[in-house]
């Protein structure tokens, strides 16, 4: 059997994609949001505008996850307002509810959370209030409607981590699937020859590894590849210096995988270039299928 070849910088781009898409994970998040937000806009449907209180309902509808700080909710509602701010809301609270000097103290009043839904619906119940500061706050009347949408957005922008640490271990999991239907078992950890760094895939056990898969996967470009490139350097490092001076000289020397992809990484040349010159292989996410077994294969029946 004849080592497999590290792929070149060239073939690894060619097998890189701006998105990866895991049709599982798709409809999971999808119906995280459709749930979320149905919870959240249900009480918002039901309200009549004209009603009274409709808009001191709307302020304590607004704790339904789409915020557990009472200050959160007041910008979502904010948000409706011509130019209003929450410093400037804080002011007009000082007058139209002196009794309440804190925030905190006005999420725990009925009477407070009153007073400011009704200065928002109609500013001008505040008469010590100028004219133009009130003007900043006047609800438009479709306020209802951009409350939902606001709603949504605020939901969909709190899937962002969510989304990018469940994409992470769905490349993670492409990648044991392929060792596990290869005969091989694997673990995920702490390894100790690469001073500790958490491994994602360690074929086949933490504490004698002979290949770690390490994948990064990025949609957008940040500062954290940098250093992700620098971080795989020194792990790069600690596996050939294990190899070199570890004590059972018949085992095979320790292989570093790198799985990298996304537009994020594309965008990063020198980044990329560097992650992929500190690794044994470096592989895409597309190019796993029929380049990860033939190394998987080859050096774990090394002896």
């Amino acid at each position: 059997m004849e080592k497999p070849e590290k792929l070149s910088l060239s073939q690894l781009n060619e097998g890189m994609q701006v998105f990866l898409t895991f049709p599982k994970l798709e409809n999971e998040m999808q119906a995280i949001k459709t749930a979320r937000v149905s919870a959240a806009t249900e009480f918002v449907s039901k309200i009549d505008d004209g009603q009274p209180g409709s808009v001191t309902d709307v302020i304590r509808m607004l704790c339904v996850k789409t915020a557990t700080d009472y200050r959160t909710r007041l910008q979502y509602l904010l948000a409706t307002t011509p130019s209003g701010s929450l410093e400037q809301l804080d002011r007009v609270c000082m007058e139209i509810c002196p009794g309440q000097e804190t925030w905190n103290q006005r999420r725990k009043s009925y009477s407070a959370t009153k007073a400011i839904a009704k200065f928002l619906k109609n500013p001008d119940f505040a008469p010590d209030v100028p004219w133009f500061i009130k003007e900043k706050f006047r609800l438009p009347q479709d306020f209802l409607t951009r409350i939902r949408f606001d709603i949504e957005s605020k939901i969909h922008q709190s899937l962002q981590s969510q989304y990018n640490t469940d994409s992470g271990l769905a490349v993670e999991a492409a990648i044991s699937n392929i060792v596990t239907a290869e005969g091989y078992v694997y673990d995920k950890g702490k390894v100790r020859i690469v001073d500790d760094k958490e491994v994602d895939v360690s074929v086949p056990d933490l504490a004698l590894p002979r290949i770690l898969i390490m994948a990064a996967y990025h949609l957008t470009t940040s500062s954290a590849q940098s250093n992700r490139a620098r971080e795989q350097q020194t792990m790069y490092e600690h596996v050939q210096t294990y190899n070199n001076l570890r004590d059972n000289r018949s085992l095979p020397d320790v292989q570093l995988v790198n799985v990298i992809d996304g537009g994020g990484w594309i965008r990063r040349g020198k980044d990329l270039a560097e992650i992929h010159r500190y690794c044994d292989y470096a592989l895409s996410v597309s190019q796993l299928q029929e380049h990860l077994p033939p190394i998987l294969n080859y050096h774990m029946q090394q002896c």
